[in-house]
């Protein structure tokens, strides 16, 4: 198996690498550069690892092919007009994504439509971090608060 390395950062790059093995160990050598216009917090891949989710700080979400670093798809990650995208999580079933936003409001979306299936605001906080459980039921957030 392949072993490919993802990465994104304030720099507005997405590097794609993968690993080759040499005489003195493995080295990741680059095969594709994505360069945006605009500043990338966080990236998830789907169960399938055909694709990367992007959050941005345009408020979307960017889905690249993790094999050929192509964009499939770009939908909006937050409803709202304030803040950027600070966290993407896919649920494990490749359903859904979730996402943070710095206005503090969290969105449950399509992963393949693109559709805002839910939104919520409760933390008085900016959330760090959110996991889905492993049977899609919930989604656990964490916060400063």
């Amino acid at each position: 198996r392949d072993i490919q390395m993802i990465s994104c950062g304030a720099d507005k790059s997405i590097y794609f690498r993968s690993a080759q093995r040499a005489s003195d160990g493995l080295h990741f050598v680059r095969t594709h550069h994505v360069a945006e216009k605009t500043t990338l917090y966080d990236m998830d891949i789907d169960i399938t690892q055909k694709y990367v989710a992007v959050a941005c700080q345009d408020r979307n979400v960017r889905v690249y092919n993790t094999v050929n670093g192509k964009q499939k798809k770009c939908y909006k990650g937050s409803q709202g007009d304030e803040g950027s995208l600070l966290k993407v999580h896919v649920d494990p079933s490749g359903t859904f994504l979730a996402t943070s936003c710095s206005d503090k409001s969290i969105s449950v979306i399509d992963f393949y439509s693109g559709e805002c299936v839910a939104k919520m605001f409760g933390h008085s906080e900016i959330v760090t971090g959110m996991k889905f459980t492993y049977d899609c039921r919930h989604l656990i957030t964490v916060s400063g608060d």
